[in-house]
């Protein structure tokens, strides 16, 4: 990066960790892709990690996945990222996976946003 030259993606990033700071729920979404979440997505829990280190601002309690696949078998990848790796690190209510395949999945959607 030369002299005076401004990051774009650094301010980006900047402003997404500000806004975690008064965040109460966190919902990712992905389709699924090789039996797992989407690179981006991937990426993107890459960088929360750091962002709260050593743990969440207390106003973010929540977290929710959504997953959209053609084969209503095909989500486990996706699970164990969630669960195993992020709900675990960060200590986050988990308030659920819906995927394109659960029954009445927007009417599941809609509960969870009422819950807030």
């Amino acid at each position: 990066m030369g002299r005076g030259r401004v990051n774009v993606r650094s301010r980006m990033i900047c402003r997404i960790y500000d806004k975690l700071q008064s965040t109460n729920m966190l919902v990712l979404a992905s389709p699924i892709y090789y039996h797992g979440i989407s690179g981006q997505l991937k990426c993107a829990i890459d960088r929360f990690y750091s962002a709260l280190y050593p743990k969440a601002p207390e106003s973010l309690q929540k977290v929710a996945m959504f997953l959209s696949s053609g084969d209503p078998d095909m989500y486990d990848g996706a699970r164990f990222s969630y669960e195993g790796d992020f709900l675990g690190y960060l200590g986050l209510e988990d308030i659920g996976i819906v995927t394109n395949h659960d029954k009445d999945c927007l009417e599941t959607i809609r509960k969870m946003a009422t819950a807030l």
